[in-house]
């Protein structure tokens, strides 16, 4: 039958068009509530139409998933799942790559990880969701920063999956309407590029 789940879920980086879009699926499968966490704590102009979708559900807090106590207070509520989908984008060749791009990069991502990671829980999560990137894998030209802190979210999921721990981290591809995905096919113009797979936002709605 249809999935069903239950409970409270938190979305890190929740106010992105993929957190969004998948805090509509949480609300539309179950969930008593969708906590939206976003360093900034704001929508998007072009986000309030997928946050309508949401409902009463939605919980939006201000949140820098990379601050142990910011994190913490987000999480002082048990909740049954959480979806990982905090990060940012970066691009440059290693010699141009420093040590603030790197922590720049990686504090989203694998940071803010790890301190949901060291949150005690009482319960065991439904499920414990890591957004990655095929790019860990290909390590595309200019975006070994980009596979560093992808790279360090799959490495994660596996740690806390050797430990008898929910995990499950998604490599995502662009995804074209949404986040990198709409940025990088606007300074295309939505020309197709030979090599440069993406899907739609309902094809990764429909994956995840």
């Amino acid at each position: 039958g249809p999935l069903r789940l239950c409970g409270r879920y938190t979305v890190m980086g929740g106010l992105g068009g993929l957190g969004l879009r998948a805090a509509g699926l949480l609300s539309s499968h179950g969930v008593v509530e969708v906590q939206l966490a976003s360093r900034s704590g704001r929508v998007a102009r072009d986000g309030h139409a997928q946050l309508q979708l949401v409902g009463a559900t939605a919980r939006v807090v201000a949140c820098d998933g990379a601050d142990a106590r910011d994190t913490h207070s987000v999480f002082g509520r048990a909740v049954d799942g959480v979806l990982h989908a905090a990060g940012v984008g970066d691009k440059g060749l290693m010699t141009e790559v420093t040590s603030a791009r790197v922590h720049w990069m990686l504090t989203p991502k694998a940071l803010g990880a790890w301190y949901i990671h060291c949150l005690p829980a009482t319960t065991p999560l439904q499920a414990s969701i890591l957004f990655s990137s095929v790019g860990s894998g290909l390590g595309n030209v200019g975006q070994a920063n980009y596979a560093m802190g992808n790279g360090c979210l799959d490495s994660h999921a596996l740690s806390r999956r050797l430990c008898a721990l929910q995990a499950c981290c998604l490599q995502w591809p662009l995804v074209g309407g949404a986040g990198m995905g709409a940025a990088a096919f606007g300074s295309m113009g939505e020309r197709p590029v030979a090599g440069f797979a993406s899907i739609s936002l309902e094809e990764y709605a429909a994956c995840l």
